[in-house]
């Protein structure tokens, strides 16, 4: 028996293998792209949970006293948690370094990535595997280093233990250990681990394990709890401590998040890449919606072929089969049906899951994609898109009656035009609103790419500077590169005007600000600065090196701020910065974006200090990019022999303030074009069935002198019907999940109605192509062989 429901199965599918195909493809694309985000989504989720402690490791944060969560997190406090905190196993202070340590190797200078320093505690806490060494070994005594094995690989060869490299050419470590390759998917991505015991001599200001101020947000802490210790209870003592040290720190309070949550913070500055908690659901949710269109696809169709098959099924029923042997017979052809797009649309992912890396700028590829989880997925992917898409031929078409089928009164269920014009609808609903969303986010994008920030942005190279201290070789780089017409003019800051990282705040005392005081942020910038960037005073003069020292500048918003209706008004007038340190106000410059377009403008206080110049911003001539890049390399390198040269556009780095967005766009970009393809196959397929129930009908129409634009028209109007209808409803769901998307942001686009008109009319036009192909076919048929049966 279930070799001929096989052999009846697969006779069934050849014999009507247009459908079939439309069927597969459809499917295919839609379980492909849906299993591509089920590795996604499960990847974004994996974060940290395979550490043996998951579920007891937390990272600390620390909230100001005007409530911003920080990711800075003093030494006093993690001294505090070792020792005065019964519920704690182990605590740790762990300092990143981002990716600009320059390693010495022999004569080689390179750029270390996955650089921390960590006690070794840190590695009894998070699970690290040992190749060589041991926490105790090798990470005590100040100058050890231990590396990954990839590392190890690139800068040594098969022996790297016992090898020294220069760091910063301020110190010299010595390889003592060797770790495996650190998961991609974890909040601390270490290549490369200093003893804890080194930061103190590489970095004074850290060697007061219990200091309680402010500092580097790349400076966290992470504790490991007792079996049952909750942390609510150390939150609290936490608190009651830093109540007691609030001379000390402007952080008033601590709370202990989960270790996997931090991979969903935006907020702190993380040492690996975060994403949105939102963006994961949107991704989740547009998969089920491929499953949903691929399911509606194959019902589409399987009403197309009920009229189709009646006979067969009647005859059947006539000669004894039950109609629970049909209703497996048809769950047979659509669990096959299914299996084999999923075996397909596995292909398909593996292929588009090293896409989705580049273009969602996700470490998916880089995981194992091929496991247990993946396997029970699939097979609960197919048994439930088998039930779904499934039920209608299993259930409708097994309950036809034979007598009336065999009489010729059979027609198609009952109901089963209005389902077909439904589910037609449907498709193109879920497909016209990603098309709106997709075009409202490539607008948006658009918009905070061209947007004037308040500053020139244009062909700027910016590079992080050593030996920051030393004012004469800063000079002289400065000197030499002028010397050449490629480059047009150089200034030093803290960082340029606008940038992702390195954002510096503090408190300002005055008396116009609420309690007297507020956190402004601070830009260090040298004399030149403000004209290099083109930034406007709008009052005052800037500095020169003469009257640096008790001097500053605000912007238009600080002024206001402080409570100056004006920015002249501010000018002369006295803030105390720096534990009440006198500073009198020099000049207001006009405001610019100094963070993304999500928040509005902040108050900046800008002062000249020689030694925070870690950023130098070198203006070059753009049609003369490769000979500009050469002259900075040059005598970056002569002057900097022991720093690694990594330069980078200014345009390039502000792009990544909306990186979230431009990889929801892209994807929304994917879907609509997958979600417009399969709901053309199904249009393909039904206008086909139609027109061959109506091939005789359009012959008589010929005959009797239609033209071909009236027939297609015939055959067209009916299904353009359906997709307008489809817009209409898809316009206010796609308005009403954009405009909630864009309210997070303080400068956005206006949501305008042209926008849905090109939806709307893009819609129509593919739709109208896909009918088109099949009505313009038919309408050219010579109505000498339709009719020619009759």
């Amino acid at each position: 028996m279930l070799r001929n429901y096989w052999i009846t199965t697969w006779r069934n599918l050849v014999r009507n293998r247009s459908y079939t195909l439309i069927n597969l493809i459809g499917l295919t694309l839609g379980l492909g792209v849906a299993i591509m985000l089920f590795w996604i989504v499960r990847f974004e989720y994996s974060f940290d949970r395979y550490h043996r402690n998951n579920g007891r490791l937390y990272q600390v944060r620390s909230h100001d006293k005007y409530g911003e969560a920080n990711s800075h997190v003093p030494q006093g406090i993690i001294k505090a948690l070792q020792t005065q905190f019964p519920g704690v196993a182990k605590a740790a202070s762990v300092k990143g370094t981002g990716n600009t340590v320059s390693v010495k190797i022999g004569q080689q200078v390179v750029n270390a990535t996955g650089f921390f320093y960590a006690p070794p505690t840190l590695a009894d806490m998070i699970d690290l595997v040992w190749v060589s060494g041991s926490p105790k070994q090798s990470l005590t005594a100040p100058n050890q280093v231990v590396l990954d094995e990839k590392t190890a690989q690139q800068w040594f060869g098969h022996n790297a233990l016992g090898k020294t490299l220069r760091l910063d050419n301020v110190a010299t470590l010595t390889v003592s250990g060797i770790i495996r390759n650190v998961k991609p998917n974890s909040m601390l991505p270490i290549r490369v681990l200093v003893s804890y015991a080194t930061l103190p001599i590489v970095q004074e200001m850290y060697k007061n394990e219990n200091h309680w101020g402010g500092g580097d947000s790349k400076f966290h802490g992470y504790v490991l709890l007792e079996p049952g210790a909750l942390p609510t209870t150390i939150e609290t003592g936490l608190n009651r401590l830093a109540a007691r040290h609030r001379k000390e720190s402007d952080y008033i309070s601590y709370d202990l998040m989960p270790l996997p949550d931090a991979h969903f913070d935006s907020d702190i500055d993380a040492f690996n890449y975060t994403i949105a908690g939102w963006m994961v659901y949107t991704l989740a949710g547009i998969g089920v919606l491929l499953i949903s269109l691929a399911g509606i696809n194959f019902i589409n169709l399987a009403t197309v072929q009920a009229t189709q098959r009646s006979r067969e099924i009647a005859v059947r029923k006539v000669l004894g089969s039950s109609r629970s042997q049909l209703i497996s017979q048809f769950f047979g052809e659509t669990a096959l049906l299914v299996f084999l797009a999923i075996g397909l649309g596995s292909l398909l992912a593996t292929q588009l899951i090293q896409f989705a890396d580049r273009l969602l700028n996700t470490q998916v590829g880089q995981s194992t994609i091929w496991n247990g989880s993946t396997l029970i997925f699939l097979l609960s992917l197919g048994t439930l898109v088998t039930l779904l898409a499934g039920s209608y031929p299993a259930l409708v078409l097994s309950g036809f009656q034979p007598v009336r089928v065999l009489r010729g009164r059979f027609s198609g269920p009952r109901r089963g035009i209005p389902l077909r014009q439904t589910l037609v609808v449907v498709q193109f609903v879920i497909a016209q609103v990603l098309v709106i969303c997709t075009l409202l986010g490539i607008k948006q994008i658009r918009y905070m790419y061209q947007k004037d920030l308040g500053f020139d942005k244009q062909s700027v190279v910016t590079v992080d500077m050593p030996e920051r201290d030393n004012v004469v070789l800063r000079e002289r780089f400065r000197q030499q590169l002028r010397q050449h017409p490629e480059i047009k003019d150089v200034a030093f800051g803290l960082t340029t005007p606008s940038s992702s990282h390195n954002w510096w705040w503090n408190t300002v005392r005055h008396r116009n600000l609420p309690n007297g005081e507020y956190t402004f942020r601070f830009q260090h910038v040298d004399t030149n600065y403000f004209q290099f960037f083109k930034i406007p005073l709008v009052a005052g003069r800037s500095w020169n090196r003469a009257d640096t020292n008790t001097v500053a500048i605000i912007n238009e918003k600080a002024a206001r701020d402080l409570g100056f209706q004006t920015p002249e008004r501010a000018i002369g007038e006295r803030i105390n910065l720096y534990y009440d340190k006198p500073f009198t106000i020099l000049g207001v410059v006009k405001d610019y974006h100094s963070q993304s377009l999500r928040s509005s403008i902040v108050p900046h206080i800008f002062l000249y200090t020689d030694g925070n110049f870690q950023t130098a911003s070198i203006r070059i001539d753009p049609q003369q990019t490769t000979k500009a890049i050469a002259h900075i390399e040059q005598y970056w390198k002569g002057l900097f022999p022991n720093a690694y040269f990594r330069p980078t556009f200014l345009d390039q780095d502000l792009r990544a303030f909306y990186d979230d967005e431009r990889k929801l766009t892209n994807f929304l970009t994917l879907f609509a074009f997958v979600g417009i393809f399969i709901g053309c196959l199904g249009l393909f397929g039904l206008v086909s069935f139609v027109v061959t129930q109506r091939t005789k009908e359009i012959g008589v129409r010929k005959v009797l002198g239609a033209s071909v634009a009236g027939i297609v028209a015939l055959l067209s109007k009916d299904f353009l019907k359906l997709v307008l209808i489809a817009f209409m409803i898809a316009s206010p769901i796609a308005y009403y999940a954009m405009s909630q998307f864009l309210k997070d942001y303080e400068y956005k686009i206006t949501i305008e109605w042209w926008v849905f008109a090109l939806a709307g009319l893009l819609g129509v036009s593919i739709a109208l192509l896909t009918v088109s192909f099949q009505s313009v076919k038919a309408a050219l048929m010579n109505p000498v062989n339709s009719l020619r049966s009759d």
